[in-house]
């Protein structure tokens, strides 16, 4: 098995993904143990994709080399998928939904550090989505297949619809190269507690949405494709669509939202300003590597880099902008944000984060309820007129008359599920509901992270179409 590896940080998960390191270096590291003390906020990356720390403390036990990283995550995914199929035996669905899902995960990390090996990487590729598609029924909301016609292809991503009144806002999702939608699910479990569909599809370099480069310099036709079947079906408004990616895939919806005005707004997360910014710096020594994932060579790609740039296109975005950046990317520099922030006209909004990582994983507590609640907003005011009229012509009159004083109270007076809290708010009274700054702590946490008292220092700027740039920084309690 072909495998690569990065520079001196390479215990960060997603430097080990871009495969930065010297070969040497990191079996010499590895063999003596060094993958056990992969520092706490590169650990986050995987818990913050749904694996446990006991599966992560006994995974990183055993890993010794690059080979051996590989086969102990592959190991792991097996182990899961079998747990859930013995859920599923004694008709347990809900453990059998989680271990389906922790399967997946496990062999998506399997293949983060092969790309040498084309044919392995395809392989634990197809694993994650077998086993995801296992999982996908047994969700609440389900998943299921969501299929764009386009041209002589099918776009196959997943739908899920939240049981709220319909037709419900959605959000589209994109993830960067080497990435899978599989991966997103955590954000949409965010959006779709708030009430927002999700439709996922697989970032360009891996699975099938985007077979070939050309679609990537030139995304739009996709958009269009896919909005046309959002329009199609029933079950979501076409008036309060989101576009969203991470990565690459933030370059994507940016550049998609911008030549569709159905689209009602667009956040990206570490996109690239022009993709260059790979090819000749930060993954500069990747090229084969980078080519090799859309089966080209390096020359052909090298021919298309330089039409991948949001140059001369952010002056025409219409629809409201959120962009996150991170000051410690070693892969899309936290600038390329800044620089998509300043090259905007329409109302914008940026998050930078100066500790955050690459896909700001490190940060999600902080971020991922900002953006999402950012996408829920916005959207929710472009619902259709109908879903409204549908929603009110539904509901009794004391619903009616509760509503004018607290639309939660009014859902639970007629018996509808509550808001989901992601963690526990201190009451206005407590003091330590509150930072040194006077501000609030993030409200959503994984349920087995207990944090820590360091602080996360947040830069967060404004800027309304047609007038500066205003800014404002702070520090919030992790």
């Amino acid at each position: 098995m072909a495998v690569k590896g990065g520079r001196l940080d390479f215990l960060a998960p997603h430097l080990l993904r871009s495969q930065l390191l010297r070969p040497g270096f990191v079996r010499l590291s590895l063999k003596m143990g060094a993958a056990q003390q992969m520092p706490d906020w590169a650990r986050l990356q995987f818990t913050n994709a749904g694996v446990s720390p006991r599966d992560l403390d006994r995974v990183l036990g055993r890993i010794t080399s690059l080979e051996a990283w590989v086969d102990e995550w592959e190991s792991l995914g097996r182990e899961h998928e079998q747990w859930a199929r013995d859920a599923l035996a004694l008709e347990h669905p809900d453990q059998a939904a989680r271990h389906f899902l922790a399967a997946s995960a496990a062999y998506n990390f399997a293949q983060y550090v092969i790309f040498l090996d084309i044919g392995r990487k395809r392989a634990l590729h197809e694993a994650c989505v077998r086993a995801y598609a296992q999982s996908a029924p047994l969700f609440d909301p389900p998943a299921r297949a969501f299929t764009v016609p386009f041209r002589r292809h099918q776009l196959q991503g997943y739908l899920r619809v939240p049981d709220r009144p319909r037709p419900a806002p959605v959000a589209v999702i994109f993830n960067g190269t080497n990435a899978v939608k599989e991966e997103m699910h955590w954000w949409a479990e965010a959006l779709l507690a708030r009430g927002v569909a999700v439709i996922t599809f697989d970032g360009p370099g891996l699975g099938a949405t985007w077979p070939r480069m050309s679609m990537v310099a030139e995304p739009r036709p996709v958009g269009v494709a896919i909005l046309n079947q959002i329009e199609a079906t029933p079950e979501l408004d076409p008036d309060a669509v989101a576009f969203f990616g991470m990565s690459l895939g933030g370059y994507l919806a940016i550049r998609m939202a911008t030549h569709d005005t159905r689209v009602r707004a667009v956040a990206a997360v570490s996109p690239p300003y022009s993709v260059d910014i790979y090819w000749n710096v930060t993954l500069a020594s990747l090229r084969r590597e980078l080519a090799a994932l859309y089966g080209i060579e390096e020359h052909e790609m090298g021919a298309w880099v330089d039409r991948i740039t949001l140059a001369g296109v952010l002056p025409k975005l219409r629809c409201p902008l959120m962009v996150a950046g991170g000051g410690r990317d070693l892969i899309t520099p936290g600038t390329e944000a800044w620089r998509i922030f300043e090259d905007g006209r329409c109302d914008r909004e940026l998050v930078y984060y100066p500790k955050g990582a690459h896909d700001c994983f490190n940060v999600l507590s902080d971020l991922r309820p900002r953006m999402v609640g950012w996408i829920a907003h916005h959207l929710e005011q472009h619902r259709a007129r109908r879903a409204v009229a549908a929603e009110a012509g539904a509901r009794d009159g004391a619903w009616m008359a509760a509503e004018a004083v607290d639309p939660d109270f009014a859902d639970a007076l007629r018996g509808e599920p509550g808001h989901r809290v992601w963690n526990r708010v201190a009451g206005a009274d407590d003091a330590a509901s509150f930072d040194a700054a006077g501000q609030r702590p993030p409200r959503w946490r994984w349920p087995w992270w207990d944090g820590d008292s360091r602080a996360l220092e947040v830069v967060h700027r404004l800027a309304r179409a047609g007038t500066e740039a205003a800014s404002s920084s702070g520090r919030a309690t992790r």
